[in-house]
C-alpha cells in the first residue's frame, strides 16, 4: 500500500465522521471476507494494518499436523516447511496473501462490505447525535421534493419532512430554507432517520421559547396547547411570578413577539389565555373572544354547557366551529353551546315535565314514601341518584334498586323525547310569528289605499266646490290676454257676497278697480293658472290693460 491509502483513510474519517477504530475494524472485516471468498469460508484469515506506513498485510493461518483432517486450516509438516523452514508439528505457520490474487469478485465483495459498514457506522453516528434532540428546532435546506414530502439537508445529516407534518398553506421549492422540530430519530429506518414536523404542538412551544425570554427562563410556563395547524391555535400560559404578566410577556410590545411566531407559521392565528385551576374560569377564557354568561358542568359525562347571549353565539362557535373545538381541546371538557333564550325556554319546559316519583310505573305508594323520605321527589331526581345511595335506603335491595334505575332511565328517555318535541314546536311557532310580523300585507294595505286616494285628487279637492253656499262666489273672470311671451293666464278674484247683485255694467267697473289696485281688495289672494301649472303670483301685471 502507499500514501493513497492513508489519504483515503483520512478522508472517510473526515467526511463520514466515522470513528477511526470502527473504520479499521471495518476494513479488516471486508478484507477477511474477500480472502474467505477466495480460499474458503472455513479459512483462518488475519489482517494487519499499519496506519503509519499505510500498509495492509493479510495472512492465512495453518496448523501443522502429521495427518490432515481439514485442508482449510491444517498442513502437513513438509508443506508447512515450504512456507516456514523452521515449522514444527503443533505450531502455526502464516502464509502471506496478496490482494491481487483475490480476483475481481473478491475485491468487489470487499468493497461492498466496506461501503455497508461505513454506512452503518454513519447511521449510528446520526442516531447518537439526534436521539437527544427530540423536540428541538433545526434549520435545513430543501434538497428534494417527492410527492409533497420534503428531503431536508441538515448539513451532516438528512431529514425527512412528511406531507402530513407540513402546514397545508405552505409551499417550498428546492433550495428554500425551513425550520422544523425533530420528532423522531430511528436507527433502523430505511432512508433518512430523522423525521421533522411543523404541525406538532412542540414546534409551537419551541417557537415561543425562542421569542419569549420569560418562557425560556422558566418564569412563564405554557400549560396546554390546542392547535389546528395553518388555521388557529390556543395556548394557556401561567406565570410563576406575581411580577410577570404571562399573557403580556407572550404578546410582547405592540404584539411583536406573538407576531414573530405568526409569521413563522404563515399567518396562523394564535389566542393566548391565562391558565386557571378553576374549570369555570378556564372554560370562559378558552372561549374568547366570546363572552360567556354562565356555565353548567356535568362532571359525570365531562360535559360543560356554555350559555352565551344571542350576539355572542357566532363568536363562540367560530369559523366552521373552530373556536369551540379548540376550546374543548384546551380545557379537556366537551363544550356545548347554547343561548340564554334557549336555556330559559328549556328550563321552563323541563319544569312543566317534572314527574312526581309516585307517578312512575312500578313505584308503589309505600316505596314512593321511602324515596321521598331521602329527598327523591321526582323521576328526574331518581335518575340522577346513584345506585349506592339507593342501596343505603332501608328496605331497598339490590334488585329493587337496579329496577328503579332502569325504569327511571326509560322514563327519562320518554320525557326527553317529549321535551324535544315541545322545543321544536315552540321554535316553529316563533318562526311563524316572526314571518307574519315581517310580511303582514294587511298592515300595509291602509297605506296603499291612502296613496291611491292621494293620486286621484281633483281640481274640486284643491279649489273647493263653487256651488257651495258657504264658499265665496267667483265674481270676476278676466278675459284671456296674450302676454309678450305668449303665455295665456286666467285670473280668479274672490269678492264679498254683496257683489253678486251687481249687473254686467258693474263688472266692467270692478275690472277697472282691480287694475287700479283698490286697497279694499288688496288682501284678496289671486291665483294664476297657466299652461305650465299653478302659481301664487297674484293677478296680471298692472301694465296689461283689460279688454272692454
Amino acid at each position: 500500500m502507499n500514501s493513497g491509502f492513508i489519504e483515503a483513510f483520512s478522508q472517510i474519517i473526515r467526511v463520514k465522521r466515522v470513528d477511526k477504530n470502527t473504520l479499521i475494524e471495518t476494513i479488516k472485516i471486508s478484507l477477511m471476507s474477500a480472502a474467505r471468498r477466495k480460499h474458503g469460508q472455513e479459512s483462518d484469515i488475519q489482517v494487519h494494518i499499519d496506519e503509519a506506513k499505510g500498509q495492509i498485510e493479510i495472512f492465512r493461518i495453518f496448523q501443522v499436523v502429521k495427518e490432515v483432517e481439514d485442508e482449510a486450516t491444517e498442513l502437513l509438516l513438509e508443506d508447512a516447511r515450504e512456507i516456514d523452514p523452521d515449522a514444527k508439528v503443533g505450531e502455526e505457520v502464516r502464509e502471506e496473501l496478496s490482494v491481487e490474487e483475490f480476483g475481481r469478485n473478491a475485491v468487489q465483495t470487499a468493497k461492498q462490505v466496506l461501503t455497508q459498514k461505513v454506512r452503518e457506522a454513519e447511521r449510528d453516528r446520526i442516531y447518537e447525535d439526534y436521539k437527544d434532540k427530540i423536540g428541538v428546532i433545526v434549520n435545513g435546506t430543501v434538497r428534494q421534493i417527492d410527492r409533497g414530502s420534503i428531503l431536508v439537508n441538515l448539513g451532516r445529516a438528512e431529514a425527512y419532512l412528511p406531507l402530513r407534518e407540513q402546514i397545508r398553506k405552505e409551499r417550498y421549492n428546492q433550495g428554500d430554507t425551513l425550520r422544523a422540530c425533530v420528532m423522531e430519530a430511528d436507527r433502523e429506518a430505511r432512508g433518512p432517520q430523522i423525521i421533522l414536523s411543523r404541525t406538532s404542538n412542540q414546534f409551537l412551544l419551541k417557537l415561543f421559547e425562542q421569542e419569549v425570554p420569560e418562557i425560556f427562563d422558566g418564569d412563564v410556563e405554557i400549560k396546554k396547547i390546542a392547535r389546528e395547524p395553518g388555521g388557529r391555535s390556543k395556548i394557556a400560559v401561567h406565570s410563576r411570578s406575581d411580577k410577570v404578566d404571562a399573557v403580556g410577556s407572550c404578546v410582547g410590545m405592540k404584539g411583536s413577539r406573538v407576531q414573530a411566531v405568526v409569521n413563522e407559521l404563515h399567518g396562523e392565528k394564535i389566542d393566548i389565555v391565562n391558565w386557571s385551576d378553576n374549570s369555570s374560569e378556564f372554560v370562559s377564557r378558552a372561549l374568547a373572544p366570546a363572552k360567556v354568561s354562565s356555565l353548567r358542568f356535568n362532571e359525570f359525562e365531562n360535559v360543560a354547557l356554555a350559555i352565551v347571549d344571542e350576539d355572542q353565539l357566532s363568536l363562540a362557535i367560530g369559523r366552521e366551529g373552530q373556536n369551540v373545538r379548540l376550546a374543548s381541546k384546551l380545557t379537556g371538557w366537551k363544550i356545548n353551546l347554547t343561548t340564554v333564550k334557549e336555556v330559559e325556554r328549556r328550563d321552563r319546559l323541563e319544569q312543566k315535565l317534572q314527574m312526581d316519583i309516585s307517578d312512575m310505573y312500578g313505584v308503589s305508594d309505600k316505596l314512593a314514601v321511602k324515596l321521598k323520605s331521602i329527598g327523591i321527589l321526582t323521576v328526574q331526581k331518581l335518575h340522577k341518584t346513584s345506585l349506592d345511595e339507593l342501596l343505603e335506603l332501608e328496605g331497598i335491595g339490590a334488585k329493587t334498586a337496579e329496577r328503579l334505575k332502569a325504569m327511571s332511565s326509560e322514563t327519562m328517555e320518554e320525557l326527553n323525547s317529549a321535551l324535544e318535541t315541545l322545543l321544536a314546536k315552540e321554535k316553529e311557532e316563533e318562526a311563524a310569528a316572526e314571518e307574519v310580523e315581517l310580511f303582514d300585507e294587511e298592515a300595509l294595505a291602509p297605506e296603499i289605499e291612502k296613496a291611491e286616494e292621494e293620486v286621484k285628487l281633483t281640481e274640486e279637492d284643491i279649489f273647493g266646490d263653487s256651488s257651495d253656499d258657504d264658499s265665496p262666489q267667483e265674481e270676476d273672470v278676466a278675459d284671456e290676454s296674450t302676454e309678450e311671451d305668449g303665455d295665456v293666464s286666467i285670473t280668479f278674484d274672490e269678492t264679498d257676497d254683496s257683489d253678486d247683485e251687481d249687473d254686467s255694467d258693474d263688472e266692467d267697473d270692478s275690472d277697472d278697480e282691480d287694475d287700479s289696485g283698490d286697497e279694499d281688495d288688496s288682501s284678496d289672494e289671486d291665483i294664476k293658472k297657466t299652461d305650465t301649472g299653478i302659481s301664487g303670483d297674484g293677478a296680471t301685471d298692472g301694465d296689461d290693460e283689460p279688454e272692454d
